[in-house]
């Protein structure tokens, strides 16, 4: 979820009855962002979390902090870095009807064909995403990887 224009990841065992114990509870987008940033190649952060704000209801609001209900915002990772949401920016992921959400499931399969390029490959995944969901779910990508180079996660065979 946003609070106050930054992203947070929330864990499942988190209790935030104030905007402020996302701070000390959860892991700002920022900080992962950091931690794969020393990355010699492939700098990539992949997000199925755009969920609803399961506090909203009962969290205590800081006068001064803004609280989005739903979402993650939109972010400009530097040149180089790609950051792939499940859903676009202030819209929410859906969990889906099987053990994984339709854009995991949709990433699960597509991810093992080989020599498929990763910008191409988030391409495929968004438009099988949006399908699937009856356009109601849109996967978003942030950022841009080296133009002068592909990457794949699975080699030719």
């Amino acid at each position: 979820m946003e609070i106050g224009g930054i992203n947070y990841l929330i864990p499942t065992d988190a209790r935030l009855a104030a905007d402020r114990d996302a701070e000390s509870q959860a892991v700002a987008l920022e900080q992962v962002i950091a931690a794969v940033s020393g990355a010699r190649k492939l700098k990539l952060v992949m997000l199925d979390a755009c969920r609803d704000n399961p506090f909203e209801k009962n969290m205590q609001h800081s006068i001064a902090l803004k609280l989005v209900s739903k979402g993650l915002s939109n972010i400009e990772p530097e040149a180089g870095f790609m950051v792939v949401y499940a859903a676009k920016h202030g819209e929410t992921a859906m969990d889906g009807d099987t053990q994984n959400s339709p854009f995991a499931t949709v990433l699960a399969r597509e991810i093992k064909v080989p020599k498929l390029e990763v910008r191409r490959l988030f391409d495929i995944v968004r438009d099988e995403v949006w399908q699937v969901t009856n356009r109601q779910q849109q996967p978003f990508t942030y950022g841009s990887l080296p133009g002068r180079e592909d990457f794949y996660f699975v080699a030719e065979k």
